[in-house]
């Protein structure tokens, strides 16, 4: 493909993790499509999984750039090193890996280097708010830098006026501990919440949260000189946030227009998963519309073995028609025995256990009527553009926040007594699991899936060309090619 030396280009850089890499991939998509020049970064790590998980071998065509290919855009692939061995397990050593990313920059460095040599010079760089030595490298070349947040802005506010909490003494980072019942109700933009819906970064002391806070401060911090901030969110599911200071300007939800507003039939979704992905639609498309419940954690978190089997059996004893993604690491990478036993057996008329999936295509099918979520921002995105009610599980990080605002504020589903939070020392029994279940599936779910087929007609306005989102893509386009980038 032709380039013209005086083309856009920007530089998009994900935190190296599949439910960031995931948005920042379609926001590439979309920048591609406005007639911008994009090279996508991620690990040289990375980059090998998702190889390996779309292809048969290693002589095949980047997958990236092949989907890009399949619709005229021009998306290159880049890879720099995490500084780990390509052998070095990041799920089990996770805080390990995160210490390491925060060590790229000279990797980084050298690669704009390089691609200011070969092609059209880097005219931004996109990167991952939590990617905040970013912002050094690019100043110092002289190149625009923009925060890209990939969490919906209630967490950015509130990350962002994490002083307030410090200054309340309802920072238990900070030392003060508290049942979950504190009111917070003076952050600009967030609803009403109690202790217990703030990020587990915040609520928790230990060692590895504190770590992942400092890099929080420094990245919001550093947001403050940002060219721009984006979000992966829209304007109407986040009214109270859209005039924040610093403003985020909301370019999402960033899905495949397949499963969004039907402009581009082919954009089915950029192959950047780093698993393969089992096809359930043969097993889905033997089951009533309406029947089947939806089961899946994600990509990253860890469950303990006692906790998959309540769910197991709390599946099992709904009665309803289940599909459950389960990992084979989630418990770690050497446990892969994680299900009572005969579990499979028993349910094998009932359910279907696989390791992953293509999550859009499963909640876009008509059997599919609820979802069991971590509440992760990309998975309940999925979930609203798609209409599919949802039952909150949260783990960690953002999902106990996003799990509040799914439940209490959208009203889009349910989460378990005492917030779903499963991390806790109390297990999420297999009768509470059951219940959920039927609940979701009962005349009172009615409610939630009217409100949640609402948020959906928002979210299909939003991308639609004149809406919300489109027209902050445009303007955003449009401030970088008059080089007179303004918030």
């Amino acid at each position: 493909m032709a380039r013209n030396p005086e083309h856009l280009h920007a530089l998009v850089f994900p935190y190296p993790t599949q439910g960031h890499i995931t948005p920042m991939m379609q926001f590439a998509k979309k920048l591609a499509s406005k007639g911008v020049i994009v090279t996508f970064l991620t690990t040289h790590h990375r980059h090998q999984q998702i190889t390996k998980a779309h292809t048969l071998s290693a002589e095949q065509d980047d997958p990236i750039e092949q989907e890009a290919r399949k619709l005229g855009l021009d998306i290159s692939s880049a890879q720099i090193s995490d500084g780990l061995p390509l052998d070095f397990d990041r799920s089990a050593r996770f805080n390990d890996f995160m210490r390491s990313v925060d060590n790229m920059g000279g990797e980084l460095e050298q690669l704009l280097h390089n691609l200011n040599k070969t092609g059209p010079a880097v005219s931004c760089v996109i990167a991952d708010t939590i990617l905040p030595w970013s912002f050094e490298i690019a100043k110092k070349l002289g190149i625009p830098w923009i925060s890209f947040w990939t969490q919906p802005t209630v967490l950015y506010s509130i990350y962002y006026h994490a002083h307030l909490l410090e200054d309340l003494h309802h920072s238990l980072c900070e030392g003060t501990a508290d049942e979950g019942s504190i009111s917070i109700d003076y952050i600009p933009g967030v609803p009403t919440l109690k202790t217990r819906d703030l990020p587990s970064f915040i609520r928790e002391g230990d060692a590895d949260s504190k770590y992942i806070l400092n890099v929080l401060r420094k990245s919001f911090q550093l947001s403050r000189e940002a060219d721009w901030v984006l979000g992966n969110s829209f304007d109407d599911l986040e009214s109270k946030s859209v005039h924040l200071k610093p403003p985020v300007l909301q370019v999402g939800p960033l899905l495949p227009s397949s499963f969004l507003n039907s402009e581009h039939s082919k954009d089915i979704g950029v192959g950047t998963s780093i698993w393969t992905q089992y096809d359930a639609s043969e097993w889905l498309d033997a089951k009533p519309n309406g029947s089947v419940i939806y089961v899946s954690f994600g990509s990253l978190i860890h469950a303990t073995k006692a906790q998959l089997e309540e769910i197991a059996m709390g599946l099992k004893d709904s009665g309803q028609f289940f599909l459950w993604v389960l990992r084979p690491d989630i418990v770690s990478s050497t446990v892969s025995d994680c299900l009572p036993d005969g579990f499979l057996d028993e349910i094998k008329m009932q359910g279907l256990v696989v390791p992953w999936c293509n999550q859009l295509q499963v909640l876009s099918h008509p059997s599919v009527a609820g979802f069991i979520t971590h509440c992760g921002w990309n998975s309940m995105l999925e979930s609203i553009a798609l209409a599919v009610p949802m039952i909150g599980f949260p783990f960690w990080a953002d999902q106990f926040t996003n799990c509040k605002l799914m439940a209490d504020e959208w009203k889009i589903g349910y989460r378990f007594s005492g917030g779903g939070q499963a991390g806790d020392k109390g297990l999420i029994v297999r009768k509470d699991i059951s219940s959920a279940i039927r609940q979701l599936f009962s005349e009172e779910g009615t409610e939630v899936k009217k409100n949640v087929e609402g948020l959906r007609d928002s979210a299909r306005a939003a991308v639609r060309e004149g809406g919300s989102s489109d027209k902050n893509i445009e303007r955003f386009v449009e401030g970088l090619k008059g080089r007179g980038i303004s918030k």
